[in-house]
C-alpha cells in the first residue's frame, strides 16, 4: 500500500479503523446515497469490510481531511488493473459543510498524482450520476472528460443512468503543465 509518500499531501491520509463509524453514518445519509451510491452493503460486518479493504490488491483508499485533520470524506482507486494500467476513482465528501469548497478537487489532484506518478497508471475513469453537477464540474476541473453514458439497465437496472468520464496519463501531464502556469484546462464534452 502507498503510505510512505502521503506526507506530501495535506488533504489526504490513510484510512484508519476509527474512520469507519463516520463512513457508515454518511452511508446512511439519503442525500449522499442519492449522489454517490452506497459503500456498505449491509451483508457484511464492519470488521469483514475493513479486512477485505486492507487485503484487496485492487483497491487503495484514503481519508479526505480538512486543515485541522478532521475526516470530511473518502477517496479511492478501485478495480486497479495492473496489466491494462487503469483504475476507477471513487470519491465522496460526507461532511456536507465542505461541499463546494474545493477539498474534493484537491483530494482528486493528490490521488491522480499517486495514480499516474507513483503507480504509473495509464488511465483513471469514474462514473457519476448526471444530476451530480457539483461533482461533474470538479471532475472537468481536474482534467476528466466525458466518454459516454451507461444506461441503468441490465446489471445497473434500478440505479439510473451514469456518465462515464476518464483521464489518461497524457491528458494529466498536460493538465499539470496548464495548472502550474495558472491557465487550467478547457473542459471537453
Amino acid at each position: 500500500m502507498l503510505l510512505a509518500p502521503l506526507g506530501i499531501y495535506r488533504c489526504i491520509r490513510p484510512l484508519r479503523p476509527e474512520d469507519i463509524a463516520i463512513l457508515q453514518m454518511w452511508d446512511r445519509d439519503p442525500d449522499i446515497r442519492r449522489l454517490t451510491g452506497k459503500k456498505f452493503s449491509g451483508r457484511e460486518s464492519v470488521e469483514q469490510w475493513w479486512g477485505d479493504f486492507l487485503r484487496d490488491p485492487h483497491r487503495i483508499g484514503f481519508a479526505i481531511i480538512d486543515g485541522q485533520g478532521n475526516l470530511i470524506g473518502d477517496i479511492a482507486l478501485e478495480q486497479i488493473a495492473r496489466r491494462t494500467r487503469e483504475a476507477e476513482l471513487r470519491i465522496s465528501i460526507g461532511d456536507k459543510r465542505y461541499w463546494g469548497r474545493g477539498l474534493g478537487t484537491e483530494a482528486m489532484r493528490a490521488v491522480l498524482e499517486i495514480a499516474f506518478c507513483k503507480m504509473a497508471l495509464a488511465k483513471v475513469y469514474l462514473r457519476v450520476k448526471p444530476q451530480n453537477h457539483r461533482a461533474i464540474r470538479a471532475y472537468l476541473k481536474t482534467g476528466f472528460h466525458k466518454v459516454g453514458r451507461l444506461l441503468g439497465s441490465g446489471r445497473l437496472k434500478g440505479h439510473g443512468d451514469v456518465i462515464l468520464m476518464e483521464i489518461d496519463q497524457q491528458t494529466y501531464q498536460g493538465w499539470l503543465r496548464a495548472d502550474s502556469a495558472g491557465r487550467g484546462l478547457t473542459p471537453v464534452g
